[in-house]
């Protein structure tokens, strides 16, 4: 099962050698789905990476179409971080890929 559950991922996800690119864009979409609004500063908080490693592939997944930021009405300071409708048809098509491993 978790064989599968990797070559799905690599294969509908932007996932090469590291996983700091899975680590965000899970994030953003379990933000997304739980309705909770994920800022840049939160998600770099939440997550156990230097700076360095996490601005290279947040920089990469946002010029690549995976995520997007919006601004923050109430403070132009913050920006929210979004999955795309690209990121949620592929976590979507990850999901209906193994269905039959969470039964």
């Amino acid at each position: 099962m978790f064989v599968e559950f990797r070559k799905q991922t690599s294969a509908h996800l932007p996932i090469g050698h590291s996983f700091i690119p899975f680590d965000i864009l899970l994030t953003v979409v379990n933000s997304h789905e739980i309705d909770s609004q994920l800022t840049v500063k939160g998600l770099f908080t939440e997550l156990p990476y230097s700076d360095m490693g996490l601005r290279y592939h947040f920089t990469k997944l946002i010029d690549s179409g995976w995520i997007e930021l919006e601004a923050v009405s109430t403070d132009a300071r913050l920006k929210k971080v979004k999955p795309t409708t690209k990121l949620l048809k592929q976590f979507g098509l990850v999901a209906s890929s193994l269905a039959c491993y969470l039964k």
